[in-house]
């Protein structure tokens, strides 16, 4: 039994060593990097999705008509893009309410404390829903294009 420890705790130093096992906040910068690059190629496949409903609009005069098809998810990608800029106004607004609130208090930048993790609710809501109408709305699309090539 105590060979079977000293072996566990031998392959627990190699694998640390192999920078296999990473330390928590490693793992939070890494969640961090990941849903700011998913908030920006979502933003960036929102803006193409208008580019690509406004390539299939037709003019009439000087009326702009825009097939009913896609309506519905021109409308999705305008909400989750309003969304995108709420959900960084709500972050902004947060914590730097949160910083000055501490600041304030402590008297300086030095002091340790952590958050509730309730201040993140309506970010990540936020977050969730944008992200979830443009994938939605892709799908509305996408649809439209299948009718297309269908008929």
């Amino acid at each position: 039994m105590h060979y079977h420890k000293e072996h566990l705790k031998k392959e627990q130093d190699q694998e640390r060593k192999n920078n296999k096992l990473q330390k928590l906040s490693k793992y939070r910068d890494d969640y961090y990097a990941f849903t700011q690059k998913l908030s920006d190629i979502n933003r960036q496949i929102a803006f193409a999705g208008i580019a690509i409903i406004w390539v299939f609009k037709q003019t009439n005069g000087n009326e702009i008509i825009i097939e009913q098809p896609l309506i519905y998810p021109l409308k999705l990608i305008v909400i989750a893009l309003a969304l995108d800029m709420l959900h960084y106004i709500y972050q902004s607004s947060i914590w730097a309410i949160f910083y000055s609130y501490y600041k304030h208090k402590y008297q300086s930048e030095d002091h340790e404390l952590d958050s509730s993790p309730k201040l993140n609710i309506i970010a990540w809501a936020l977050f969730a829903f944008k992200v979830l109408l443009v994938i939605i709305a892709y799908y509305y699309i996408f649809e439209f294009f299948n009718d297309k090539l269908v008929k």
